[in-house]
């Protein structure tokens, strides 16, 4: 087979000096040893560095094939014909098999133990998503009618949308139909996108189950499945962005109602609760943060949850101080039951 890797990515890839700061969510980067890195949300404590988890990385007995060179998913592997989702306890550990820097380098966030902190010196360059989309469009017919149907589905502007996952760099995973479209708009916009696919997966034949669980935003749409990721337009709208943080308990254990669901498709998920008990006590004006991006959209006002993570300080210059707690994987957290809004 023809390695057209260097000639393919050369197109898609801008350079390090091109990035937008703070880098948002979403977006995926090549490193000098080949590895693609995707980043997660808005929260960089360390400049010149992002916080994220590696995708996929080089190796001869890979199970992906990408423009010619072997890789293998971090994230997911084939087991019996079938795509299985990895843990994110082993992912981590994964990196550290693979890299062993990686355990000299910075403690892992605070807020998101299962990510690492990425050195941007590490990287040759990042694929933006709305670049990707339009050489994607180019390239694939299939992709720029999917563009089309999905910004007439959920009326967004084509101008403002993306594509992440292996689109990002021109890729079309031979063996599923995803679009992996990445919406950036204002706050408002995003949740008016959100408003039309929760409506939209309420339709049995557009539900996607998938990974063992039934997904609350991805949607079956004509001939493709439509797994959609929004990103802040405006930075400054993220909770966590110029956050800083400290730890106040280690590990802590309670119940809420979830007052606010205002950022809960994003990276991080980002709830506002209420009539919240830990330890038999209450706590007033908590948050609550996850970095876990199997459940976006998931959890919505009403609903009485169940959590377990670490209690931290918050302090932002859009919020000013607050506590918040950290959950860092999605099964410390769960439904006890909704309540309605």
């Amino acid at each position: 087979m023809i390695d057209r890797f260097d000639e393919i990515i050369e197109k898609f890839l801008a350079p390090l000096d091109e990035v937008e700061f703070p880098i948002r969510d979403s977006i995926y980067f090549l490193r000098k040893d080949g590895c693609f890195v995707f980043s997660h949300g808005y929260y960089h404590p360390t400049p010149g560095h992002f916080i994220g988890k590696i995708i996929y990385y080089p190796t001869a007995d890979g199970e992906s094939d990408i423009w010619g060179r072997r890789y293998q998913a971090m994230h997911k592997t084939w087991i019996d014909g079938r795509h299985r989702a990895i843990p994110n306890d082993a992912q981590i550990e994964r990196h550290y098999q693979i890299d062993p820097s990686l355990v000299r380098s910075r403690p892992r966030p605070l807020v998101a133990d299962y990510t690492i902190e990425f050195p941007l010196a590490d990287f040759v360059g990042w694929f933006p998503p709305r670049k990707s989309l339009r050489l994607t469009m180019e390239m694939y017919p299939q992709i720029k009618k999917w563009a089309l149907a999905t910004a007439e589905l959920v009326n967004f502007p084509l101008e403002k949308m993306g594509v992440t996952g292996s689109l990002a760099y021109g890729k079309i995973e031979e063996q599923d139909m995803d679009f992996d479209v990445l919406f950036r708009g204002t706050l408002e916009e995003s949740r008016g996108v959100l408003s039309r696919l929760y409506r939209l997966a309420r339709e049995p034949e557009r539900k996607v189950f998938e990974f063992g669980k039934l997904w609350p935003m991805r949607i079956f749409h004509q001939d493709y499945l439509l797994c959609p990721f929004f990103v802040y337009e405006k930075p400054a709208e993220a909770p966590l962005c110029e956050a800083e943080i400290e730890l106040v308990e280690p590990e802590v254990e309670g119940t809420a109602v979830i007052a606010d669901d205002t950022h809960n498709a994003f990276l991080p998920i980002f709830l506002g609760l209420d009539r919240v008990e830990i330890a038999g006590r209450e706590r007033p004006g908590l948050a609550l943060v996850c970095y876990d991006g199997s459940i976006r959209g998931e959890y919505r006002r009403g609903e009485r949850i169940r959590f377990k993570g670490r209690l931290l300080k918050i302090r932002t210059p859009a919020r000013g101080e607050f506590e918040a707690v950290a959950v860092d994987i999605s099964f410390d957290l769960d439904k006890i039951e909704e309540i309605g809004e």
